[in-house]
Parts: C-alpha cells; structure tokens; sequence
C-alpha cells in the first residue's frame, strides 16, 4: 500500500510543521466588545515545545456545524483536557486573528482556549487538511480536524468529512478517548 503525502504528514510520531500562527490574547476588556485587541503571532516549535497540546481545526467561525455544535461544547469541558496532562487548547481556522479572538470571546472561553489563525493555512495544508469550498464562495480552508501533539509530535490526527458532515473523530468526546 502506498501512504499519501498527507498520510505521511500526519503519521504518528512525525514533528509537527513549523509554521506560524496569529491570536489575540483574551484580556478582559475584551469581553464588552469596544475593543478588539493586538494580534500577537507566534512559531509552533517555540511555542509547543516540551508540551501536551490539542488543536481542533474548523472550516470557519460562525459557521452552523462549527458554532452550533463542535467548538461550544469543546470550551464547556476544556478542563478535562487539562486534567489528562494537556498543557494547552487551539481552534485554529482561515480566518483572520480578529475573528478569531471575537468568536473566543463569544464562546466565553477567555485564556482556557486560544482562538488562532493559520496564516496562509500553511500549518494545515503542511498536514494535508485543508478543504476547497470555492463552490460555496467560501475559498480554501482548514479542514474539520483533531490533532494531539507531545513535544511536537504527532499524537494522534483525526479529521471529520467535509464541512457539514457529521461531527465524529474532532469531537470533544472522541479527543477525550485519546488524550
């Protein structure tokens, strides 16, 4: 059998990409919606090194399956990631730093999830999990996906089919099997 690039790329044991990701920091003022704060970018290997992280991946902010069902309940039971060792929560999507940090704020998850960007989606099509939704007018984005990191290795890797199927292997539940 031959293994796919994107197959290779999210191997267990394979080190991460070495990308860079953009957020905003949550700060309290932040939560009446005057203001917007600073996007701050960061590296993946200086940022997740020598740590337990999760990343769960979405097409967009504000999108049904995303808002509706996936990242709410993510948020509500972050604190049994924590409990399993892990260091650190991401949602990470195409869209830009301010959208991200106002759709944290929205889901109340103030510094217990970080909300980023994946700039140019390079960290996403690097893991070959990227999804094209140029017939909905919505371009390419980052694929419904889970990603369990240790000292920047893969973990575990699980990505969901398309952008409105059904939310199985990122699901808060099946990232808690794994941790």
């Amino acid at each position: 059998m031959v293994r796919s690039k994107a197959d290779q790329a999210t191997e267990k044991g394979t080190t991460i990409p070495d990308t860079e990701f953009q957020h905003i920091p949550w700060a309290p003022e932040l939560d009446s919606g005057s203001v917007c704060g600073i996007p701050v970018t960061f590296n993946t290997h200086k940022e997740w090194k020598g740590k337990k992280i999760v990343v769960v991946s979405i097409p967009g902010a504000y999108t049904p399956i995303c808002h509706q069902q996936h990242i709410p309940p993510l948020v509500k039971r972050v604190d049994e990631l924590k409990a399993k060792g892990v260091d650190a929560v991401y949602v990470i999507a195409s869209n830009d730093p301010y959208v991200m940090g106002a759709w944290g704020v929205y889901n109340n998850a103030k510094d217990s999830v970080i909300f980023a960007t994946d700039v140019d989606l390079a960290f996403s099509k690097a893991l070959g999990a990227t999804i094209d939704l140029s017939f909905k007018k919505m371009g390419e984005r980052t694929a419904r996906y889970a990603l369990i990191i240790d000292d920047l290795k893969i973990v575990d890797f699980a990505s969901d089919e398309g952008d409105t199927g059904a939310l199985q292997n990122a699901s808060i539940d099946t990232i808690l099997t794994k941790v």
